[in-house]
């Protein structure tokens, strides 16, 4: 833990997180602490090319910047260490804390497995130690392929606030008939990554919505790719069809032992730095993505990591849109006995969460306000209580609010209100936690205080609370439609429009 975290910072609680993108971004370090009960940030040195070392200087910039007030006579010339302890005597603390680097980058190389990845990987276990050394104790990385995220574009919810949303014939309109990955559709089914029903459903939607409107394409073309590594910068048909190419020979196999050797390699560094180094799911968890394999979009995924010391980077909102993550619960729990089965602490399993809910078909989906979802968030809640996980939580991806600003799905008002529910729901989770063993003592007097049977009324208990809690759905299931714009909304949103 940071020696110089703010006097609000309490370890043994459940901690509330918002990401920053640094100075670059809209959000500003002052609306992160004015927004109550935010007590972490989340945050990645951006400016760092992917497969460099992270230097110790930048980190402690970084540190300053978000755990101290600019001081106006802080003295030029202080740079790295100097400038920390100059803050640390004449600095005013802001009461956040960074402990949680998202993304220090698994790069396409590491990816890959290809000969460059021996000096990134060292680079990488150098950012570690560096990490480590000034508090930051929690690293978030991703074994996506091609695209760290996938989203098609943006729609209106019906309080007319902004949210991202995913329209599995907008993406597979523009993998077949605007990159033109394959140039015959036969082979988009020989790779495995559409059915020709899916195909054909697609082509209706392209002829439909974007064959005649080149703003459109541009604008579906500019949303998918802004989730390719390194977005920051423009990419052209081009570039994308060279991402995919990248990999078109790789198997789930070869990128397991690629993840593998990757892991083997720098997770005895991150514990040697203090650092936990966890895995985020991909983003939606399926599989395959353009023809290549992914490998954390399931429990099994997940437990593949923590053979290899890596922990789960769960992200509620990327797990759901595959059917066979349906029963969040249901993953936490299996995932949390496996990990406690090698020893693990219910932290050590779950480094970092992200907690978001989606309104999904099964197939499509949107993100929503985390308060419209209170019964399936209070359910995962209680889970994560349950096991006694007491981490740092971020409530990421969150609707645009006309009072709010920010990046699409890192709005800070948004993203403070979904914080609010879900400290709420933590500290609910606690008390109904608290008070558990006296509700089975009364179990035990019932059977006329026998000792023999605390144990097995304990167990009793506790099955009979997690069967209660999986009887509700995991998410909300919806059906979607689409608007004039190829949007998908809500069947009774659609109707208002006309």
């Amino acid at each position: 833990m940071s020696e110089y975290c703010n006097v609000n910072f309490k370890r043994e609680r459940v901690r509330a997180g918002l990401r920053w993108f640094g100075p670059s971004d809209p959000v500003e370090i002052r609306n992160i602490y004015q927004t109550p009960g935010i007590t972490n940030v989340v945050s990645a040195l951006h400016e760092i090319p992917a497969g460099e070392e992270w230097p110790e200087e930048a980190i402690i910039d970084r540190k300053i910047a978000i755990e101290y007030h600019p001081h106006k006579q802080e003295p030029a010339a202080l740079k790295g260490s100097e400038r920390l302890n100059w803050y640390r005597k004449h600095g005013r603390l802001t009461g956040l804390v960074w402990d949680v680097a998202e993304s220090l980058v698994f790069t396409e190389e590491i990816k890959s497995g290809t000969p460059e990845r021996e000096k990134q990987i060292e680079a990488y276990c150098a950012s570690l130690r560096n990490l480590g050394r000034h508090g930051v104790n929690k690293v978030v990385g991703n074994f996506m392929l091609v695209a760290d995220w996938t989203r098609t574009g943006e729609v209106r919810l019906p309080d007319d606030s902004l949210a991202l949303e995913y329209i599995h014939d907008a993406f597979v309109a523009f993998d077949c008939f605007i990159l033109k990955r394959h140039s015959r559709l036969e082979s988009f089914v020989d790779d495995n990554s559409y059915t020709w029903e899916e195909i054909r459903s697609a082509r209706n939607y392209y002829e439909q919505f974007l064959a005649e409107d080149e703003e459109q394409r541009e604008r579906l073309t500019r949303m998918i790719s802004a989730g390719l590594p390194g977005a920051q910068q423009e990419f052209s048909l081009s570039d994308f069809r060279a991402a995919v190419e990248r990999y078109r020979d790789m198997t789930i196999d070869k990128l397991r032992e690629n993840i593998a050797y990757f892991l083997d390699c720098v997770t005895p560094a991150a514990r040697e730095a203090g650092v936990r180094l966890c895995c985020h799911s991909d983003d939606p968890a399926f599989s395959p993505f353009m023809g290549t394999p992914r490998a954390v979009g399931t429990i099994e995924g997940y437990k593949f990591l923590l053979d290899h010391d890596c922990g789960v980077g769960l992200c509620t909102g990327s797990l759901m849109p595959n059917e066979e993550n349906r029963d969040i619960v249901a993953v936490i729990y299996e995932l949390s006995e496996y990990g406690r089965q090698k020893g693990l602490s219910p932290n050590d399993i779950f480094p970092h969460i992200h907690l978001r809910p989606i309104e999904t078909d099964g197939k499509n989906f949107r993100e929503s306000h985390h308060a419209y979802h209170r019964e399936e968030l209070a359910k995962i809640v209680h889970a994560l209580v349950d096991i006694g996980w007491q981490g740092v939580f971020r409530p990421d991806h969150a609707p645009a609010c006309d009072h709010g600003f920010g990046k699409p799905g890192y709005d800070i008002i948004g993203r403070g209100y979904g914080a609010q529910l879900l400290l709420g729901l933590f500290e609910m989770g606690e008390i109904i936690k608290a008070t558990r063993p006296n509700n089975v003592d009364a179990i035990i007097k019932a059977c006329n205080g026998d000792p023999a049977l605390r144990e097995e009324a304990m167990a009793a208990a506790v099955k009979t609370k997690r069967e209660q809690i999986q009887q509700l759905i995991a998410h909300i299931k919806i059906p979607f439609v689409y608007n004039q714009h190829g949007d998908i909304k809500l069947p009774q949103y659609a109707e208002s429009d006309t």
